[in-house]
């Protein structure tokens, strides 16, 4: 018994209890700090995105998306789904009526974000199976076409012929006006953001 106690002794006197903290600290607080959590993540996705828009907005539109960027991610989350949902449920109500309608605006000829939208949604409609290429290629030729006289006779001719030249051509017209409508639906989102809703009340008191 003597002897186990001398030697407890020894080891406790080698080894201080302070020391084997110290060391014990170090490897803890040594370690590699862990991987941001995916809510982390998905904050500066969602701040990214948002001054990725912010940067390629008019400068009169930016008055009212900057306070954003200093508002909280949940604010900023629910002021992008407001933008998107501002962008397609206009643009296939507007493809719904030219379609079943059957009248749309000729911007023809007008360029901009109308030989965008051809572009755009004749690549899309040609990978859903919706058109043929000949008809994204009849409509590309169709927006370049200046829509008077024989430009237009030839427009209708064509549209009623194939009507996957009709489909984007709508799909076209739709998103140009979409566009068009920016400065509205971006009102809108802001106004819709609960941040923004809450910042207005507060001016109000």
């Amino acid at each position: 018994m003597a002897s186990t106690s001398r030697s407890l002794s020894r080891l406790f006197t080698r080894v201080p209890l302070s020391s084997s903290f110290r060391s014990s600290s170090r490897r803890v607080f040594s370690t590699a700090p862990p991987p941001p959590p995916n809510g982390a993540q998905s904050s500066a996705d969602a701040r990214s995105r948002l001054q990725q828009l912010n940067a390629r907005l008019p400068a009169f539109l930016r008055r009212y998306t900057t306070p954003l960027l200093g508002a909280p991610v949940t604010h900023i989350t629910s002021f992008l789904i407001l933008h998107e949902i501002t962008a397609v449920v206009p643009l296939f109500a507007l493809v719904a009526g030219f379609h079943y309608g059957g009248w749309m605006p000729d911007l023809t000829g007008d360029g901009g974000a109308f030989d965008d939208g051809v572009k755009r949604f004749g690549r899309w409609l040609k990978k859903k199976g919706w058109v043929e290429g000949d008809d994204v290629e009849a409509a590309a030729t169709a927006a370049a076409t200046s829509a008077d006289g024989h430009g237009r006779q030839e427009l209708a001719a064509s549209t009623e012929k194939h009507k996957g030249v009709r489909l984007v051509l709508e799909f076209a017209t739709a998103y140009a006006i979409t566009k068009a409508l920016l400065p509205i639906r971006i009102t809108a989102s802001v106004w819709a953001t609960p941040w923004q809703r809450g910042a207005t009340r507060l001016q109000k008191q």
